[in-house]
């Protein structure tokens, strides 16, 4: 998987994920997830480290992402991708290339359906909360099925409105990707054409039509 692609996997995880066994974290991450479904959007502006401890590099970014249903929106510093559940357009500014895709209504994954993520707790993991203090929750959760490249999901969700601090994401070779939230914002609500790419705005840019 590329960075672009675990980046949005964690992130979409983190804030939508919750699963079975304990109650107590089962309470926590539903009431979560119900804040985040409840919003005119999620967004969150986040710094993401990549840890290999294998090859011995550490990297670092910044990002954003705006959801609201089955829309998104996320801005990383080498991609900028637009869904407004009818089309997805990944832009490179870098090179001025956009790629227009269709999501597949029969996919059931993040660039197709990104809110089948705030339901996708019924299945798949345990949990377990591992600790709370007076501000936040620290939730881990773990694949069931055991040939699961993926080792760990630690939460960090805090007391005061359920907003997300952080997630940790931990795979059987030895790569860590943490997610820190450096805001966290259930309010914002996003203008007419937020999620739709607009070629005006982007003059001279070579498309690539495939749908």
């Amino acid at each position: 998987m590329n960075k672009t692609g675990l980046i949005l996997l964690l992130t979409m995880t983190a804030l939508t994920a919750a699963a079975q066994k304990d109650p107590e974290a089962i309470m926590v991450l539903s009431e979560f997830g119900k804040m985040a479904t409840s919003a005119p959007s999620v967004k969150i502006d986040f710094t993401v480290i990549t840890n290999d401890s294998r090859e011995g590099d550490i990297t670092t970014l910044t990002g954003s992402a705006v959801i609201a249903g089955d829309r998104y929106r996320i801005t990383l510093p080498e991609n900028e991708i637009w869904a407004d559940g009818k089309a997805v357009w990944s832009y490179l500014p870098d090179i001025g290339e956009v790629t227009i895709t269709e999501p597949d209504p029969y996919e059931d994954s993040f660039m197709s359906k990104p809110s089948l993520l705030f339901t996708m707790y019924e299945e798949g993991y345990k949990v377990r909360l591992v600790e709370q203090n007076t501000t936040e929750w620290v939730v881990d959760l773990y694949p069931e099925e055991i040939d699961n490249n993926l080792v760990l999901i630690r939460l960090r969700i805090g007391k005061a409105g359920y907003g997300l601090r952080s997630a940790e994401y931990r795979t059987k070779d030895g790569i860590s990707v943490t997610l820190t939230s450096d805001s966290f914002d259930l309010s914002f609500r996003p203008p007419s054409g937020y999620f739709t790419y607009d070629p005006a705005d982007h003059k001279g840019v070579d498309v690539i039509d495939m749908r």
